[in-house]
């Protein structure tokens, strides 16, 4: 065991980082997900959700119009210039919540596609801070879209003036709505599911500098032939070594989650203490990744300076690949593609699934599993990736 002891001596003989990467992230953390709560609203009444959208209209046609005064109707439409800056600026500083951009030949391509049994046109969405109505929004806009083209296949001699009032006179019907309260409330898991969004970052940078570094030292040449001159067996020091690197980061992914509980989700844990725990299981095994990356990094003699550059880089790349900082939905399709290959992404999935589920069903199991398990997949690539460098050094 005094491999053990030495690689835990090491990690401590370091105050520094432990006390900035893993103290003092977490609290930020907690701050800067502090405000990400929604108030609670009264369950006796249903409220159709209701955003702030600007409708650009590209085609200036019947059918374009349609549209736009059906969604005028239900949420708040914004008067924004067509303009890429303006746009952006709209949804940076939440003057809307989506853009709806109806594209040119819309009113074309959706008549002829209806009528000759090909796609139906799609509208470009881009969200912003309120993600819930915007994605609502989008739906009720996507099936007022599906409602024209099933009228336009049912009537082809209807012009699109006629195929937008009879658009309009369907959408206008509503079912009855009885509300239901639901054993765990979103807004309640909000605000740790930010939070645990934002630890990925916390856990990336703590964990590849703190056991890189204990992985470095004790590979140092001086300290590893004085490591295979001892008695003990080389499988032996490398058990004790890697046991002494888990403790480390699971001593790291207990006082993230401990901040996150305390300063986010107590409400959360009182109600729904099973979604929390599997929560927090799916960063244990997210925390991983950091791990196998350290000893990758180790294993290809990165120093010290390297691990905290390492780190900390590719903490935010990986936390903002998962949409840590900037909701995936608004970057570009280049990106969220580029998201799948990051393990924050389907980490974030993960708990995103446990915490806002109601409750526990065998699709939320299968959906936080698979992506605990695409997770645990990187990890093994990143440990293979140093398994192979560490066989290919020297013995000196």
């Amino acid at each position: 065991m005094r491999i053990f002891r030495t690689a835990l001596a090491i990690a401590f003989k370091h105050p520094i980082y432990l006390g900035v990467y893993v103290l003092f992230l977490s609290l930020i953390g907690s701050f800067v997900t502090g405000g990400a709560a929604y108030v609670e609203e009264d369950t006796q009444t249903y409220e159709p959700a209701q955003a702030s959208l600007a409708v650009i209209d590209r085609d200036d046609s019947d059918l374009s119009e349609a549209l736009e005064g059906y969604l005028s109707r239900i949420h708040d439409v914004a008067d924004v210039p067509d303009e890429e800056f303006a746009l952006q600026d709209a949804l940076a500083t939440n003057q809307v919540d989506a853009v709806i951009i109806v594209p040119q030949g819309f009113e074309d391509d959706c008549l002829s596609a209806a009528r000759s049994d090909g796609d139906l046109p799609r509208l470009q969405v881009a969200y912003g801070g309120y993600t819930q109505a915007s994605a609502f929004a989008e739906q009720q806009a996507a099936r007022w879209v599906s409602l024209a083209g099933a009228e336009a296949a049912l009537e082809p001699e209807a012009s699109a003036a006629e195929v937008a009032a009879a658009v309009d006179a369907a959408a206008g019907r509503r079912a009855d709505v009885e509300v239901e309260a639901a054993e765990v409330a979103t807004s309640s898991a909000y605000p740790l599911q930010t939070y645990l969004s934002f630890s990925t970052y916390t856990l990336m940078c703590s964990v590849v500098v703190c056991v890189g570094l204990v992985l470095s030292k004790m590979t140092e040449p001086d300290v590893r032939r004085r490591m295979l001159a001892s008695p003990l067996r080389p499988r032996r020091l490398g058990l004790n070594m890697l046991l002494g690197c888990l403790v480390i980061t699971v001593g790291v992914w207990a006082a993230t989650s401990a901040v996150g509980v305390v300063s986010s989700g107590i409400g959360t844990l009182v109600v729904a203490p099973a979604q929390v725990m599997l929560a927090l299981v799916a960063m244990l095994v997210f925390a991983l990744v950091p791990l196998s990356v350290a000893f990758m990094l180790a294993m290809l003699g990165v120093g010290e300076e390297g691990l905290n550059a390492l780190g900390n880089i590719g903490g935010i790349i990986m936390s903002f690949l998962g949409g840590a900082w900037v909701p995936i939905a608004l970057l570009g399709d280049a990106v969220q593609t580029a998201a799948r290959f990051s393990p924050a992404f389907w980490t974030n999935e993960a708990v995103a699934s446990l915490l806002s589920a109601p409750q526990l069903t065998a699709d939320v199991l299968a959906e936080a599993g698979c992506g605990m398990g695409i997770t645990a997949l990187f990890a093994v690539a990143f440990a293979a990736i140093g398994l192979a460098a560490a066989r290919s050094r020297p013995v000196q």
